[in-house]
């Protein structure tokens, strides 16, 4: 698998076309005779003399593809074998690309969360709410698509994090108190009603 992930030797165009025509999940083997425990796509990954290996795609909106290659006894024989049913998944199903309204709410979705990874909360939520905001367009999506959903947990998960950092702001003294609720409104403010708690709280300790 490796092999075509990076494109080496003979299979240089593989890492091209499974970075951009599929959404790869994972490869994982299962015994068809149950000769060994059973194993689901998180692995792990290793052969036997009686594994199957089975390719997972997924789609953008959130459908799997699941195909099985047939036996292979070892690595050696897996991947040109992988690499032939990489081709016939593509002439089967076509690009497994996003629709053009769904590519910028991907790029979203990278940037914020790129943007969590730094601690950049402000510019997270932005992007997140951004995300959900357009998926919220009936014209452009009969259904919500897969990217928006996570956004909203991820939207969720960062308003129940805000209100315990307000709790825990209300525990500080002093200017540290002061400058955690600035903090706080000014990176989580967009949430729910963080920013209007956060300003009554340093409102309260002017009085």
């Amino acid at each position: 698998m490796r092999a075509l992930a990076v494109g080496k030797g003979d299979y240089k165009k593989y890492k091209k076309l499974l970075q951009e025509k599929f959404i790869l999940l994972n490869v994982y083997c299962r015994s068809v005779k149950e000769e060994h425990d059973p194993r689901g796509p998180e692995g792990p990954y290793q052969f036997t003399d009686r594994s199957v290996p089975v390719l997972l795609f997924k789609r953008w909106n959130g459908e799997t593809l699941v195909q099985q290659l047939g036996f292979a006894s070892s690595i050696d024989r897996a991947t040109p074998a992988l690499a032939r049913f990489v081709d016939k998944a593509l002439k089967k199903n076509g690009p497994v690309a996003p629709p053009k309204a769904l590519r910028p709410l991907l790029k979203s979705m990278k940037k914020a969360e790129a943007s969590l990874e730094k601690q950049r909360i402000g510019a997270a939520v932005r992007e997140l709410q951004e995300i959900v905001k357009a998926a919220a367009n009936k014209k452009k999506f009969s259904e919500q698509p897969v990217v928006a959903a996570k956004a909203q947990e991820h939207l969720d998960a960062l308003l129940k994090d805000a209100r315990k950092k307000l709790e825990e702001a209300d525990r500080l003294e002093g200017i540290v108190k002061k400058k955690e609720f600035n903090r706080i409104a000014r990176e989580y403010g967009a949430l729910g009603d963080i920013k209007k708690r956060a300003k009554a709280a340093l409102k309260a300790m002017n009085e």
